[in-house]
């Protein structure tokens, strides 16, 4: 036992306010004789939690439900009410974890500790810890699945034909969006002509290629063009790490340093998930404690990787703390669209699961056993022989199978037009592609060696003679655009045999004029730099660089350690044993003399399992005090929030909803004033966890719930 976490502990008791510490005294302590010493009745509070008979008692008394949060508690470093709440957002309300917080802290179960920071932060007891852990467990939290009803449907990936399409369409036809970022109708109409039944991958693609700078605005205003550079860098990353780098930008704009982090979350995330598969709520749970967990599965000490990630997110995307389980509910929708999530199925009870892609795992894991070149650059493939994955009709239309990667379908298809992308991708080779082509200074030569390499037949005659015609046309004239380099007489023998100024020429247009192969509008001070002539100026700019030039490197997925916990040897809280414990005390209770509206505070707490002995019934000093009220009730509404505002109490109130349907809701906060009206009454409440403040009509709360401590 650590003697430091236990004066923690004793500390965080010492500090409650007045009212509080006294509370917990004279529930477990009775009455208190003066003069007191807080040091002292902390110390007895200790002695009475060590108590055999007590600590047996405790722990019998946990439910399942105690113990799901109390696992969480210890899964999730540096715990707050605030991430608790996030962790279980699919499956409690904030109501119930707020309550069940406030009871586990009555039951001595947990304290609060203020950190540095001056976060409270939520710790288990450190006096009945070791005897706690066994109960502990992680099947609570990622329970075993099995499959009842396999899905049918078919498993959708995204995959590099289907990359490599959406690329020729933009590179070649361009794409416009609105000012919210959404595809406009005419380029709408025509992709779900190419690509049927994806238009939600498309528009989060165009998310993605526009958060990554893969695309930029043309000066005109008129859509969207492709970074070439950015594209041809994007491709020599692996499978994985390009999805996963896709689905992070679909979700938000982020750093660079930002973008990794989420990206490797969601890598973390899609290794651990079991074959058997995992429901949303536990994928959702996965990808917290990836974010919080170090490679060796050592809880991280600082503040979680998980929370940095939102910090950042709200930073740059203006997100809300109550928006965190949103950014994550995005992210794992964004991976099932791209398939790096699989549906597999259906529990008995109709729970959805799923599955990661484990093809793009392994062959990203693979990828990442070669060199750091082969991982870059796949010159570990350079000398095997390519795959024949092409076919050419008559009618110029090129059929293209799966088997390349992004790196060798975009030269591949720097002069094809998408088609069709269904179960194969069809493009085809048009004047309009070829000339996209030769912008980019493809010869005819150059274009027949990138089919033949893939072909599984011959170039169609008919097909070499309208590149060659087109190509000829093409070169009759020639429209320049950037930067022109111009030199006196006296100095051309200078620049042409500097090798630093020579790999910068595109073309020598005149003697002393060269095109430099900069495109206009980019900056020219590293040609400047190099070129080291004293005699050249600089060029000034007005338009601003992305804001990065590379992709970050992301390394396999972990598994976080902690998950193998769920192999120990749990142990099981008996409810029969608890019943009897139970049982005993209401017995106990039923026997003594005392008055009614005592008997009905302690049987409360009883049934909230406050009380662990028949001593305490027999001292307890007891304050009666209502805890609920319902909606007729309206003097026993008013009584309770004027209690809980003087005491600054947590309530809990249900409401109906303002459609009219007969529905209600819950909610939690604290009541800050109240204003009485004739025959109504108007309480000013701060809802958690957004701290919106809200005036409400005391009349139509239909039930009212005290959360004491």
């Amino acid at each position: 036992m650590n003697e430091n976490e236990i004066s923690k502990w004793q500390e965080a008791i010492s500090s409650l306010p007045d009212k509080h510490f006294f509370n917990t005294m004279h529930l477990y302590l009775g009455e208190i004789k003066t003069p007191y010493n807080k040091q002292r009745l902390t110390q007895q509070l200790a002695a009475f939690i060590k108590r055999e008979e007590n600590l047996t008692n405790l722990l019998t008394l946990l439910d399942s439900f105690d113990i799901t949060i109390l696992t969480a508690i210890s899964l999730i470093p540096n715990a707050t009410q605030e991430t608790i709440v996030e962790f279980f957002h699919t499956e409690y309300s904030v109501t119930e974890i707020y309550a069940e917080i406030i009871n586990l802290i009555e039951r001595l179960l947990i304290y609060k500790e203020q950190s540095d920071t001056g976060k409270e932060l939520i710790k288990i007891n450190p006096l009945i810890r070791e005897n706690l852990l066994p109960f502990l467990d992680t099947k609570l939290i990622f329970p075993d699945y099995t499959v009842s009803t396999f899905s049918q449907d078919d498993f959708f990936a995204i995959s590099p034909n289907l990359l490599a399409a959406f690329i020729t369409y933009i590179r070649i036809r361009g794409i416009s969006c609105k000012a919210d970022g959404t595809i406009k109708k005419n380029d709408i109409n025509r992709l779900s002509e190419i690509f049927p039944g994806n238009e939600k991958l498309l528009q989060l693609l165009m998310n993605s290629f526009t958060n990554l700078s893969l695309v930029y605005e043309s000066e005109n205003g008129k859509g969207y063009k492709l970074e070439l550079g950015r594209i041809r860098k994007f491709a020599e990353l692996s499978e994985l790490q390009q999805y996963t780098l896709l689905c992070a930008a679909a979700v938000s704009r982020f750093s660079k340093d930002g973008l990794k982090k989420e990206a490797q979350l969601l890598i973390d995330c899609l290794s651990s998930i079991p074959e058997s598969g995992f429901s949303r709520d536990s994928i959702l749970r996965l990808a917290f404690l990836a974010g919080t967990y170090t490679e060796d599965g050592n809880a991280v000490a600082r503040k979680s990787r998980f929370s940095r990630i939102l910090e950042a997110a709200r930073q740059e995307a203006g997100t809300e703390p109550e928006q965190n389980a949103e950014l994550l509910d995005r992210m794992i929708d964004c991976a099932v669209e791209f398939g790096l999530l699989r549906k597999i199925g259906k529990t008995e009870d109709g729970i959805d699961l799923y599955k990661s892609a484990n093809d793009i795992i392994a062959n990203n894991n693979q990828t990442s056993s070669l060199t750091n070149d082969s991982l870059l650059y796949g010159n570990s493939t350079e000398s095997q022989q390519a795959p024949k994955v092409l076919n050419i009709d008559s009618t110029f239309t090129v059929t293209l199978m799966p088997g390349l990667k992004l790196k060798e379908l975009l030269p591949l298809t720097d002069f094809m037009l998408v088609k069709k992308n269904e179960v194969v991708t069809e493009f085809e080779i048009t004047r309009q592609s070829v000339s996209e082509g030769f912008d980019n200074d493809l010869t005819p030569e150059t274009i027949f060696e990138r089919i033949e390499k893939y072909s599984y037949y011959p170039i169609p005659q008919n097909l070499k003679i309208n590149i060659t015609e087109w190509y000829n046309s093409y070169s009759s004239a020639k429209l320049y655009y950037g930067y022109i380099l111009k030199v006196a007489d006296n100095n051309i023998s200078l620049i042409e045999k500097n090798p630093n100024i020579q790999k910068y020429i595109k073309e020598k247009l005149s003697e002393g004029i060269y095109l430099l192969n900069l495109p206009a509008g980019t900056d020219i001070n590293e040609f400047i730099n190099e070129s080291a002539l004293e005699f050249l100026g600089n060029v000034k700019t007005s338009l601003t660089k992305s804001e990065f030039t590379t992709f970050p490197l992301l390394r396999n997925g972990h598994k976080p350690a902690i998950l193998n916990t769920q192999n120990k040897t749990v142990k099981k809280t008996s409810i029969s044993e608890a019943d009897k414990i139970l049982k005993s005390l209401n017995s106990c209770l039923a026997n003594l003399e005392m008055d009614k509206h005592i008997k009905e505070s302690l049987a409360h707490r009883i049934s909230n399992r406050l009380i662990l002995s028949e001593n305490q019934l027999k001292t307890a000093a007891v304050r009666t005090e209502i805890l609920e009220a319902d909606g007729m009730d309206f003097a026993g509404k008013i009584h309770l929030i004027e209690a809980a505002i003087k005491d600054e109490d947590l309530m809990e109130l249900q409401m109906p909803d303002a459609n009219g349907k007969g529905l209600f809701f819950t909610v939690i906060g604290t009541p800050l004033s109240i204003s009485r009206q004739p025959g109504e009454a108007v309480m000013r409440f701060q809802l958690e966890p957004t701290k919106d403040i809200q005036n409400l009509l005391v009349s139509r709360i239909t039930h009212l719930r005290r959360l004491r401590f």
